[in-house]
This record gives structure tokens, sequence and C-alpha cells, in this order.
């Protein structure tokens, strides 16, 4: 398979060293990779960092282009890794992964069941069981009335920024409708960009677990308890609060 690859990073150099050699043992040498692209935001560490981040980079890849915004931004940077791409599949990851087994040729067989456009890498922290919720990943939408939580009809894709390989077109249409300003993951689907979900609302988001167990494994949360910052949502964008109420918005 061919692919485009984009990684979203902060100046986190240990977490990002993890990820590449995790995944360029197991994933990107199945693959043939045409382009890399890699935004490093300025969010966490300091200035030497961020360099050795992009050392880290260019020590992987020949000729990454390599994004170091002076703001930090997760739906900016989506949106801007997204939109580079050329290729026809894009395997996108984050610093913070560790790829357990082999993500190769097997992938491709995904794609051509209904309307998949994105295959996600099944994760240890997910709570999905593949033997009784099969591999789309979509959900119900509730209701409530009265207090009492009510099924509504239908069920909606879930689509991530967590590690997958999307169909190109798919995510440079998704990265065009994107609002930076928002959570890119929330906005497929939490009414806060309502023109990309009618857009992908015909599409599925197939979970790959070829031997029905966790793919990769989140290295982050664990970073975060260690340093007492914790990651939430307001108003559908990503906020990272530490034990002293410091917040740094943006990712």
């Amino acid at each position: 398979m061919k692919i485009d690859i984009t990684i979203v990073a902060g100046r986190r150099p240990e977490l990002l060293r993890a990820t590449l050699e995790s995944f360029a043992d197991r994933a990107f040498s199945h693959h043939h990779v045409q382009d890399v692209f890699v935004n490093i935001d300025p969010i966490f560490g300091n200035e030497a960092d961020s360099l050795a981040c992009v050392n880290l980079v260019k020590d992987y890849f020949p000729s990454p282009v390599v994004f170091t915004p002076p703001d930090a931004g997760f739906g900016a940077a989506v949106k801007r890794l997204w939109s580079s791409t050329t290729s026809d599949f894009v395997m996108h990851l984050e610093d913070d992964w560790l790829a357990l087994d082999d993500i190769d040729s097997r992938i491709e067989a995904c794609f051509q069941a209904q309307g998949v456009k994105q295959v996600s890498f099944h994760t240890a922290n997910q709570n999905w069981d593949t033997r009784k919720r099969g591999h789309h990943h979509r959900r119900r939408r509730y209701a409530r009335f009265l207090g009492v939580k009510l099924p509504l009809p239908g069920t909606f894709p879930k689509f991530t920024t967590s590690p997958s390989i999307i169909e190109g077109d798919f995510a440079r249409m998704s990265a065009g409708l994107m609002n930076p300003a928002f959570d890119p993951e929330k906005q497929f689907y939490s009414g806060v960009n309502l023109a990309l979900e009618r857009a992908v609302a015909g599409f599925n988001n197939y979970i790959f677990s070829p031997d029905l167990k966790p793919l990769i494994l989140d290295t982050g949360r664990t970073w975060r308890q260690e340093r007492g910052i914790s990651k939430n949502i307001q108003n559908a964008t990503s906020v990272w609060e530490t034990t002293t109420s410091e917040k740094n918005s943006g990712r």
C-alpha cells in the first residue's frame, strides 16, 4: 500500500522516539511510504524539546515536511496535515502510541467492506469487543425524557484521529470542512460541524483487529498522569489542565 504519513506531536521527544521506533518496525516497513508530514505544536516542553522532535523525525524519514506553528491547535494541526497529503491512503498517527503487532498488507482488504473510508487500529484502551459488536465503529444517539436516557433510531459512524489509515480523498475532504477551532474528532459527530457530519454520514470506520485483540497502546495517559495533567473537552475543544489549574487549550 502506498501511503503518506501524518503525525500530530507536542514537544515530547521521549514519547515521539518510542512511537517512531515502534511503528517503523511494525507498520512503516510493511508499506510504501511516499511523503511524511509532521506537526509539532508548542505545547509541553520547550524549544530544545521541539528541535529534538524535528531531529528525531529526520532520523526516520529522508525528507519530511515538518510544521512548527507559533500557536498550538489540535484542530488546526489535523486540518493542516491532512490537507497537505496527496497519496491514495494516509496513515495518521499521534506522538503517544505504541504498535503492539504488525500493521501490514492485511489492512488493504478492510477497505473492501461497505463504505469504509477509515481503518482504525484496535486500541488497548478502547472498550470495543469485536466478537460482539463487529468491526464497524458506530454509535447510537440518545435523548433524555423525564430523566430517562432513550435510544434514537439508527446509528452514526465514529471516525477518529487516533492511529489509523484513511482513504486519501476522504481525509482531504474532511480537512477541507474542518473548523480549526474545534477538536477534529468531535467535529465528526458532536453537532459542532454539521457540514462535516453530513458529508461522512454514509461511510464507515473499520476497526482493524485481525486477531481480535488490541494492536496499539496509548502511552500519553500515563505520561499525563505522572505530571498531573488532565485532558478535558470544553465546548468541543481539547483543554489541558494541570493540578495547579493552569490551562492550555488547543490540543
